[in-house]
């Protein structure tokens, strides 16, 4: 009995270096400008909110946002199982069963957010009260906008798989111009509420948008393949990236929930340079959305994306040169842009932050790489390494220069690990 014929399906096979920057470039600028224009809604709110009561609305909207970000989370987790899935259907020809699945999720997804909408009206109220008295319709409509966006992480996750970069790159384009629009014009009508909404509107338009994407993302989807996906692999995909995402989250934040409970009086300035650090993690994080799916895809077919691998580490270290280089020369000038002279006070530990939060973004690539090769381990090394971290944070008792240099150590620890897991699997001969 003979073997499977060769894979001729247009979405598969290794790309060449130069097609691999071009994609992966493409994603991230795309990535890059709609999170540049979810920051410049941040910095333009603070002027266009109610006048009367200001900070308690500007502090409000900031609630809302943190909301959105623990609410959403799943959906990463959630893209990391459906690439694996549609991997192996893809890596077998069975594009017919793929776009069988790909419906079907696209159905469960909206039956999902319909039930998790009435577990978010009732549990609103409660919501808002926790959080001081906040608007329960602000609340509710923040919730719904999260869980459209694990939605649209469905979406999504298809076009990484099939390689459809450039409709994704303008799926994110269309999230980054629609929330700009729609959470400023909400603003000026309605608050905070109207800010909210906006958000909503947008994530509704590039649900739609994404979807429409993925309807036409698999190739060749009359053709038909045999047999049955491992059982309980997307299970286990699942629960191992909800662990691994949260944990890199609480990594991500740990030094700022550390400063505000132990120096509440000095985190205002902290948070100026943590604000400035922390763009080097959502750089990882648009990075992955091209390592993701050829990662996956070449476990799948047998191999490692080293290529791959070697192209979005390649990109990531530029931005975090440019970034040290900058904070190093002038670190206090550097904040000045933003902030008012006095947050400025934390100037001095800007570097070492950056260097921190660098090697965060590595961790978040090298952690997306493995999840996506089926490394479930990952999970339970970063829910040491956050244990660790948030010790060695809290012995710094909330003092800048300590704990942005605690940080530092135990983020090089917990990347270091993760580093010698990728080197033994890029080492491994193993077949998928």
């Amino acid at each position: 009995m003979t073997g499977p014929e060769p894979i001729d399906v247009a979405p598969l096979g290794a790309p060449s270096t130069k097609a691999s920057l071009s994609s992966a470039l493409g994603v991230a600028v795309a990535g890059l400008v709609a999170n540049g224009l979810n920051l410049i809604v941040t910095v333009v709110l603070a002027r266009i909110l109610p006048s009367h009561n200001h900070n308690a609305a500007y502090g409000a909207f900031a609630q809302m946002v943190g909301l959105y970000v623990v609410v959403s989370l799943p959906g990463s987790a959630i893209a990391i199982a459906v690439v694996r899935r549609s991997s192996w259907w893809l890596s077998r020809r069975g594009n017919a069963e793929l776009e069988a699945w790909r419906r079907t999720s696209s159905i469960l997804a909206v039956k999902a957010l319909a039930i998790f909408a009435v577990v978010a009206l009732a549990a609103s109220p409660l919501i808002g009260a926790a959080l001081g008295g906040r608007s329960w319709i602000a609340v509710f409509v923040t919730m719904l906008a999260a869980g459209s966006w694990v939605a649209i992480a469905v979406e999504r996750a298809f076009l990484q798989s099939c390689r459809r970069y450039r409709p994704l790159a303008v799926n994110f384009l269309l999230e980054g111009g629609a929330r700009t629009t729609a959470v400023l014009a909400g603003a000026a009508v309605w608050g905070v509420t109207g800010a909210v909404t906006g958000i909503l509107l947008a994530e509704l338009a590039t649900w739609a948008n994404a979807w429409r994407s993925a309807a036409k993302a698999v190739p060749a989807p009359a053709r038909s393949a045999p047999g049955s996906p491992p059982t309980g692999e997307i299970g286990g995909d699942l629960v191992a990236s909800i662990i691994a995402f949260g944990m890199l989250a609480l990594l991500q934040y740990v030094d700022v929930f550390l400063v505000g409970r132990l120096y509440a009086a000095g985190s205002g300035r902290y948070a100026a340079i943590a604000v400035v650090a922390k763009t080097l993690v959502y750089v990882a994080i648009v990075l992955s959305y091209y390592l993701l799916p050829e990662a996956s895809i070449g476990h799948r077919e047998g191999s490692h994306a080293r290529r791959q691998l070697g192209v979005v580490l390649a990109l990531y270290v530029v931005p975090c040169a440019l970034l040290l280089g900058v904070a190093s020369l002038a670190p206090r000038s550097l904040l000045g842009i933003v902030y008012r002279s006095g947050l400025l006070g934390a100037s001095g530990s800007l570097v070492t932050l950056i260097g921190a939060m660098a090697l965060l973004g590595v961790s978040f690539l090298l952690s997306t790489y493995l999840l996506a090769r089926g490394v479930r381990l990952v999970a339970a090394w970063l829910v040491i390494g956050a244990v660790g971290a948030i010790i060695a944070v809290s012995s710094a008792h909330g003092l800048w220069e300590g704990t942005a240099m605690r940080d530092l150590e135990a983020q090089a620890v917990i990347a270091a690990g993760l580093a010698v897991g990728t080197v033994f699997v890029l080492a491994s001969r193993r077949k998928s």
